[in-house]
């Protein structure tokens, strides 16, 4: 990308990202299993009967939501395999999935929300089905794990769709450029008016 077409740098902070999602999460655990407890077929805990399992649940939606942000990337952005990066920011205390090239504004919000619309919808119908207080658990902790997404995304609504933007490599965010293709589109049509 050309240094000069970008717009802004968009970060947020790692430890008030993990701060914030700490809280959240253990805010949205507790919504969820005060909802289990109100649902009618409630089933109380047996000892800790589902301990082991909201473990190997939470071992596998950490992989499950950055795969998702990767199917997003590949669907909504039309970018292959080899751009895509999967790992851990170790300074973070968080798993990525790292776009190696711009992607337009909206597939980058579509691709950031998919795992909080996918698992999200997933956990919680498990929940509405299954009111345990370890689905309830788990339920909490999926949609606190998006909260890192959704904060990202909203820094992101002052970007119209004539903008591309480029995942930070190092630090949580990502940063906006203007899309030459549509900037001079857009520019020809205002000087029309």
């Amino acid at each position: 990308m050309d240094p000069a077409s970008k717009v802004a740098e968009v970060r947020v902070s790692k430890l008030a990202a993990n701060v914030v999602g700490t809280l959240l999460t253990l805010l949205f655990c507790g919504m969820a299993v005060l909802l289990a407890h109100l649902l009618p077929r409630y089933s109380p805990p047996a000892g800790w009967q589902g301990g082991g399992a909201l473990l190997v649940s939470f071992l596998v939606l950490l992989p499950v939501h950055e795969a998702l942000h990767a199917v997003g990337c590949i669907c909504y952005a039309g970018v292959s395999w080899r751009d895509i990066r999967v790992g851990v920011m170790w300074s973070a205390l968080t798993p990525y999935c790292h776009c190696t090239v711009p992607i337009p504004i909206r597939a980058y919000r579509r691709m950031g929300l998919l795992p909080l619309f996918v698992t999200g919808l997933i956990t919680t119908s498990t929940l509405l089905i299954y009111p345990t207080d370890w689905f309830g658990l788990f339920t909490g902790v999926t949609v606190g794990a998006c909260s890192g997404d959704v904060w990202l995304i909203v820094r992101l609504r002052r970007f119209k769709g004539r903008f591309l933007v480029l995942d930070s490599p190092s630090e949580i965010g990502c940063d906006v450029y203007s899309d030459p293709r549509q900037t001079s589109a857009w520019t020809a049509q205002e000087s029309r008016q």
